[in-house]
């Protein structure tokens, strides 16, 4: 705080807000092979970005909060908040960054990329800290050391299958520009998962990588990367489990006069409310294509393929995939209208159980216009 004090004199305060009202017909919410009803329901959300930033140092406080209400099935409404500050500081061969962050929402789409255990809806309490430092060793060198810790609670989770658990993180990258469009990069990565209360289920993995990136052009970059993985497990049915397996990372990015395609595959390791650590593949798609300067279309497109590290439990290994069309109109200059669909899928391997959702959204928000000032509003 020190070395930030002088840096402040000169700072410039900022603040951005937003509001959002959206409307949601789900026909299977909690994602369930089991007995359901479709649900209707009603989001009342806002979210503001306020901060101080100066040529070296920029504190960032995120907020959200949003209001959630359905009819068609008991026990699903939720309040969920989130609040969060983030902090960067630079010199001249220096970057250091600073997150603190917590969050309260709802099993509804907290597990939806790890566990898949969405049938009841529990409130999940996730506090964050991370930090790290890059430094430039040369002109076309720099290495990156982050350190970030996660600690995730599910209240009233009885017979619900959901496991309190830590997760952390410590990794470094060194990366070399070879030129202005091409960079190569490798990473090490140690990570600790625990779950805790009666789960008492610890794994550690170790992970290295390699790749490259290259801008091909303005429009068009892509890159990619291989690696390998080493993870030890312990839980109370078995004493140990060794696991070994490769990762995997791929980019491409391709923009166009009026439309924009990117693509991301990876294979890496993450923490589950279902008491282990998983290897997910992960492949998403997305384009953005803008019909005028009111009107664009868009697609988000998702697939999971998720598997424990522990060999003797296969029961959260799951295929889960997402298909999400939205259409946007700007009605006026800080209103917005958006109508889309979402199509969802799941299979679990060990019981072959499948679920399906389709659901419909419409949502309208209104932005207010960020207006910098040298005081604080």
């Amino acid at each position: 705080m020190i070395a930030f004090s002088g840096a402040l004199n000169a700072a410039q305060w900022y603040s951005e807000s937003s509001a959002r009202a959206q409307s949601l017909y789900d026909d299977n919410i909690r994602l369930t092979s089991g007995k359901h009803d479709a649900v209707v329901g009603m989001v009342l959300a806002g979210a503001i970005k306020t901060g101080r930033r100066t040529e070296t140092t920029d504190i960032q406080l995120n907020g959200e909060a949003a209001l959630q209400k359905y009819s068609g099935e008991d026990d699903l409404d939720t309040n969920d908040f989130d609040l969060g500050i983030d902090a960067t500081h630079r010199t001249e061969r220096d970057e250091f960054t600073f997150n603190v962050a917590i969050k309260l929402d709802s099993t509804l789409s907290s597990e939806v990329e790890s566990s898949g255990l969405m049938e009841a809806r529990k409130r999940r309490i996730k506090k964050n800290f991370a930090l790290s430092w890059t430094h430039a060793l040369s002109e076309r060198t720099s290495l990156k050391l982050s350190h970030s810790y996660i600690n995730t609670r599910y209240k009233n989770r009885e017979n619900s299958g959901l496991v309190n658990y830590t997760y952390q993180v410590i990794d470094s990258m060194l990366s070399y520009s070879l030129n202005q469009k091409t960079v190569l990069y490798s990473t090490l990565a140690y990570s600790l998962y625990k779950g805790l209360d009666l789960a008492k289920t610890k794994t550690q993995d170790l992970g290295f990588m390699v790749g490259v990136n290259h801008s091909f052009s303005e429009m068009f970059s892509a890159g990619g990367g291989v690696g390998m993985r080493y993870a030890d497990t312990e839980s109370r049915s078995v004493q140990n489990n060794n696991d070994t397996g490769y990762l995997l990372s791929a980019n491409i990015k391709r923009t166009f006069e009026q439309m924009t395609i990117g693509g991301l595959f990876s294979r890496n390791v993450l923490p589950s409310g279902g008491g282990d650590l998983l290897v997910t593949d992960k492949l998403s798609v997305r384009a953005d294509y803008r019909v005028d300067e009111r009107r664009s279309l868009h697609l988000e497109t998702v697939i999971y393929r998720n598997a424990s590290t522990d060999e003797n439990d296969k029961s959260r290994d799951r295929v889960f995939y997402s298909i999400w069309p939205k259409i946007r109109w700007r009605v006026a200059r800080w209103w917005l209208i958006e109508g889309s669909y979402r199509y969802r899928h799941q299979r679990y391997d060990a019981s072959g159980q499948t679920a399906d959702s389709n659901a419909l959204f419409l949502s309208a928000k209104y932005i207010w216009p960020a207006k910098p000032s040298a005081g604080l509003w």
